[in-house]
Order: C-alpha cells, then sequence, then structure tokens
C-alpha cells in the first residue's frame, strides 16, 4: 500500500512537472538541460569549433540564396520572428542565461545597448509569445533595437565564451542582412562605405591606381601579375585595401615585402586589380555587395592561378585578419579554395628555417595585442609571439590576451561608423596597453592599428605602435 502511494506522488508530481514545462516553453533554465547537447552537436562547424572565422551563406527556405535570379519568395535574412530557423529556435532555447557571453563584449562594457545574453532571451521571448506587438526582430516596438543590432564588431568573444556553443554573430549578421537588403535600415555612414566598395573597390572611394603607388617607393622591383603568376612565383602577396592606401598599414605592406625580399622568397602583387574581398559589406550585412566583390576576386584568382591545379601550389600571403578570414574561409563556401596564410605565420616560418636572422636585437618593452580576426576567429596566437621573442624585445601581456583579447572596435563594419554610444572601445582597450607600462604596443591587423595607434594618440601618449612585420624588419636590417 505505501509503496503504491509513494509511486503516485512521484507520478504525480514528475507529471506536474513536465505539464508546468510544456505550458511555459521559454523557461530557458530548465530547457536548455534537454537541448544544449543536440544544439552543441548541430553547430555549424562540422569540425566541432566555435562558429567563428566564415559567416553562414544567406540562405531562404534551406538553400543559398541565387542573387543573379531570386525566387519571388525568397527571404533575405532574418526580418520576423516567422524568418527564424530550427537551429535559431534551438539556440535560443538552449541559453542557460548564464551571462559568460556578456562578461566578455566589449560593446557591453562600453556602456552601448547590446548584450549578447539579453539579445539571446529577448529573440526567444519573441520568437515563443503568443500575442506580439510586431512579427519584426528589430525596430519599433520589436524586441531588438536598430542601436543593439549596429553596435556588434562581431569580434566572436561572445561565440567563444559560450558554453552550449550559441551563434550570436550569426543571428545578428543575419538581422542586419534583413535591415540591409529589405529595409535599406542602418547607420548613414555606411552608404558611404557601400557606395565607395560598389563604385571604387575599396572602402575609402580610393582610385584603383593608387594601389600601386607603395611599390615606387621600394629599393628593389616588386614584381606584378598581370595574367598568370609565373611558375617561379611562390607566393601571391595580397596587399589589400588598407595595405594599399592607407598611410600606417602601408609601413606593414613595405616591411613584409622588404622581409620577402631578403628571405629569398620569390613573390608577386596584383596591384591595379585587386578590389576589396567584401568582407565590410558581409559583416554589415549586404550580402549583394558582398557576392559581386567575391566573385570578382574569385575570377581574377582563376586566371592568376590558372596553370596551378593543386591548393597546395596556390600560395597567398595576407597582412589583413579579415582578408584571411573571407579569402581563406569565407571565398571556400563558392567552392574555391587557396592556401592563405597571415604575414606573421610565414614570417615566423622564415626565422625558423634560419632565413630571416635577427641579428639587432631590441631592448624595448613591447605588449602585443591580438586582433579578433586572427586569434579568435583563426586561432593564430603562437606566431606574433614566437616573432616578438626572436626580435629581443620584452613581452609584458595584457590581462586580455589570446582568445580573450578585447576587441580595438573596428569589426563588423565599425571601421566606418561612428561611436556615439558609450565609451569608445578603442580607448578600453588602449588604457589596458598603456598600464602595463610598456614602450611599444605590437599589432597584427590594419585596423587595428588605426584604432591603437588614435587612442594613443587621444590619451596623449608616447608609446609607438607598430605592426610585428616592422619589429622584425628593425631586428633583421638595423637602421631600418
Amino acid at each position: 500500500m505505501w509503496v503504491s502511494i509513494v509511486a503516485t506522488i512521484k507520478i504525480v508530481v514528475s507529471m506536474t512537472w513536465f505539464i508546468v514545462i510544456a505550458s511555459n516553453l521559454t523557461m530557458g533554465v530548465a530547457w536548455h538541460r534537454f537541448l544544449a547537447f543536440f544544439n552543441i552537436y548541430y553547430k555549424r562547424n562540422a569540425d566541432g569549433g566555435h562558429s567563428l572565422g566564415n559567416l553562414p551563406e544567406l540562405l531562404s527556405h534551406g538553400k543559398p540564396v541565387d542573387f543573379d535570379d531570386p525566387a519571388d519568395d525568397d527571404v533575405f535574412g532574418l526580418g520576423t520572428r516567422g524568418d527564424i530557423t530550427w537551429k535559431g529556435l534551438l539556440d535560443m532555447t538552449s541559453c542557460t542565461e548564464c551571462g559568460r557571453c556578456q562578461s566578455q563584449c566589449p560593446a557591453w562594457h562600453t556602456d552601448k545597448p547590446l548584450s549578447p545574453k539579453l539579445l539571446i532571451m529577448a529573440m526567444r521571448d519573441h520568437a515563443f509569445a503568443k500575442t506580439v506587438e510586431t512579427e519584426n526582430m528589430v525596430g519599433e516596438n520589436a524586441p531588438i533595437s536598430l542601436d543593439v543590432l549596429w553596435s556588434c564588431t562581431t569580434c566572436g568573444a561572445c561565440v567563444n565564451e559560450c558554453p552550449v556553443d550559441i551563434e550570436h554573430i550569426d543571428h545578428i549578421v543575419n538581422m542586419r542582412r534583413f535591415q540591409v537588403l529589405v529595409e535599406s535600415e542602418f547607420p548613414s555612414q555606411l552608404n558611404g562605405t557601400f557606395r565607395n566598395l560598389e563604385t571604387a573597390g575599396n572602402p575609402w572611394g580610393s582610385n584603383k591606381n593608387d594601389r600601386e603607388g607603395w611599390i615606387s617607393e621600394m629599393d628593389f622591383p616588386i614584381r606584378v601579375v598581370e595574367g598568370t603568376l609565373p611558375e617561379d612565383v611562390e607566393y601571391l602577396f595580397w596587399v589589400g585595401c588598407a595595405g594599399a592606401y592607407e598611410e600606417r598599414a602601408k609601413k606593414t605592406t613595405k616591411a613584409v615585402a622588404e622581409l620577402l625580399h631578403i628571405a629569398g622568397v620569390n613573390f608577386a602583387v596584383l596591384g591595379k586589380r585587386e578590389t576589396c574581398t567584401g568582407d565590410p559589406a558581409r559583416r554589415a550585412g549586404n550580402e549583394f555587395l558582398y557576392q559581386i566583390l567575391s566573385k570578382e576576386n574569385i575570377e581574377t584568382f582563376t586566371q592568376v592561378f590558372e596553370t596551378r591545379k593543386d591548393k597546395g601550389t596556390k600560395k597567398v600571403v595576407v597582412t589583413c585578419p579579415h582578408c584571411f578570414t573571407t579569402i581563406g574561409r569565407d571565398y571556400a563556401q563558392s567552392g574555391y579554395e587557396l592556401q592563405v596564410v597571415h604575414h606573421t605565420q610565414l614570417l615566423n616560418q622564415l626565422v625558423r628555417e634560419g632565413r630571416l636572422i635577427p641579428i639587432n636585437k631590441s631592448e624595448k618593452s613591447l605588449t602585443y595585442h591580438d586582433p579578433c580576426y586572427l586569434g579568435r576567429h583563426n586561432q593564430v596566437f603562437e606566431a606574433p609571439r614566437e616573432l616578438l621573442n626572436a626580435t629581443g624585445v620584452t613581452i609584458t601581456e595584457m590581462p586580455r590576451n589570446q582568445e580573450r583579447s578585447f576587441c580595438c572596435g573596428a569589426g563588423g563594419g565599425r571601421m566606418w561608423m561612428e561611436e556615439k554610444l558609450g565609451t569608445q572601445i578603442n580607448l578600453n582597450r588602449v588604457d589596458e596597453a598603456l598600464a602595463t607600462g610598456v614602450e611599444e604596443v605590437a599589432v597584427a591587423c590594419p585596423f587595428c592599428r588605426v584604432m591603437v595607434t588614435d587612442g594613443v594618440a587621444a590619451r596623449e601618449s608616447q608609446v609607438q605602435v607598430l605592426d610585428v612585420a616592422q619589429a622584425l624588419l628593425r631586428a633583421v636590417k638595423p637602421n631600418a
């Protein structure tokens, strides 16, 4: 009898629990216990890594959107709660509300309205609400404001920290896609950026002929590829927009070129044949413009490497982590793969092989800033540090380094947007760097260099900002 009573009580309690859960589908603290495993299993990257690096393709009804011939019922991004995919719903209901993503977010740390945790919770509540004021995901009376949406730098800190592998950036970019492609609702500064990318092939709107301007400043000839890459050329040096036009980034370009020349590496550049990879357009939601730019570059690469069939012979070296990610990972979605290396990786290899020998050791104190798109997004942490150690400098790490490096504030198209809300992200990072008491800050990204240099100037500090390649050239070539 007592056994029957106890069993009945257990059954009643269990059924009550299931009824409560079924009646409250947004009880994330309970639901994540069931769904976290499936969310981790079905994450985007098949290799088991975080959903960082390349962005997902723009899908409609489960298939990539064909911008050349879109279907009448194609959906361009995430605009309403009805556009949320099953994976999106799984993401949102898997959230444990632990706040680890929020604790690492540069936007949240600088008093901006974006919290990755609150964003996912707001999307979840809107998706499962029985009645809503609007079906829209973004905008007036919607769960996500425009200020929240455009505060993201796509640095990846939230995705990296999430214990259940929620793909915050994918959702943010998909909402941006809808705002740009359908609503035309985006920060006004991006109008100029998109126009420059479309008409001039670079975000600054500079003349295409000026891409080769830095070449005349070198003391040795630089080969410019006009057709197919000659067989004796080992690497195609992708200079990038910043490396060709931005004065501070041009110093990195020239340092890398000189180091490759000293090491005896045969390389060539595309010169005027280069155009923007499309990274700013894609991360800012303009997938249509990205597709145009990427197709143009893939056609160029196809012609340049026409005689080289194996991926291992199609070698490209870049100085920009954003180009590194886009060419190396985003372009693979179009079925075109190259062997892309960042300049710190190649230069480190050359030092290891004894082809570059640091003879003029430096005694300077230095801290290294990990770029988000080189570090978190691509897991390149050791090569820059090994290079710097080889030059003799004393490295003092900032508290937030490597996978937990703090963003400079330029990613996700933010490089070309005004930062009106809260405090400036680059100043937060620069303050951390200056607190180490070093003489120099080393970077490995042209965007980071701009942001850190501007931050140091704003703080009226005498600390010098330089690229890792410049530090190596100083050690390899005295009086460089």
